[in-house]
């Protein structure tokens, strides 16, 4: 099984790329140039790049460790491109060709036994897909919003809550919203509850909940993400004294 440990979040240069990051087999880590990168791993050069790379560890519980390299180019109209690298024990270590021209990162999920590294086109909210195959690195017909690139992701990659640690109550002041996906961004803006709705956790994923409410006076049932900061355990009653 595989266990994408990258940020819960789509990533941000400023946060998540590095010039060099370590992985189980050696550190990786990029040395720039007058025009193009050589990225290298334990010291030795696996190839060079275009532009100024930095590089986003996706580290999995697998044979394999994962780092992409994210190229800045200085066109303006289209400023990235990407190259997979995965590093073996030993000196294994793969380079994927270029991949991902004039998109931008966003995050990483599972297919299977499958590594799928999602890239965001900028401007319209589009989300494409790109699954590991030997040494490149192919995308995939399906483009997503990016709510649904953020909710198959979380979807592959949830903790299960126990039913025995599922009821919540809804903590702190004001509406808490639902959302379609685990993104600030997918908030359902007629769809909330209060301080005090008790409802049911079956995962977690980064900030968010997966919950189900149902109504109490009315019957009426919604389920989606909601932030795990409004979010407060049940209380369980006292004991009788003796």
């Amino acid at each position: 099984m595989i266990t994408l440990a990258v940020a819960t979040h789509p990533w941000c240069a400023a946060a998540d790329e590095h010039t060099n990051v370590a992985t189980r087999f050696g550190p990786v880590e990029t040395q720039p140039g007058a025009d193009r990168s050589d990225i290298r791993f334990r010291g030795a050069s696996l190839g060079q790049v275009d532009g100024n790379a930095s590089l986003v560890k996706l580290t999995v519980q697998d044979d394999a460790d994962y780092v992409l390299v994210d190229a800045a180019l200085p066109d303006p109209q289209c400023r990235h491109r990407f190259t997979l690298l995965q590093i073996g024990p030993g000196d294994d270590a793969t380079m994927s060709q270029p991949f991902g021209d004039c998109l931008a990162g966003f995050g990483a999920r599972r297919a299977g036994d499958k590594l799928v590294v999602q890239l965001a086109q900028e401007g319209t909210g589009q989300v494409h897909e790109f699954v590991w195959m030997q040494d490149r690195m192919k995308e995939l017909t399906n483009v997503l919003t990016r709510c649904e690139a953020a909710q198959v992701t979380a979807a592959s990659r949830w903790l299960p809550v126990a039913a025995g640690q599922a009821g919540r109550v809804i903590t702190g002041t004001g509406r808490a919203w639902f959302h379609t996906a685990p993104l600030d961004e997918c908030k359902l803006p007629q769809l909330f509850v209060i301080p005090g709705d008790v409802l049911t956790v079956f995962h977690t994923y980064g900030d968010y909940a997966d919950v189900a409410y149902r109504n109490p006076r009315t019957g009426r049932e919604a389920s989606g993400w909601i932030r795990l900061d409004r979010l407060a355990p049940m209380r369980t009653p006292s004991a009788p004294a003796l």
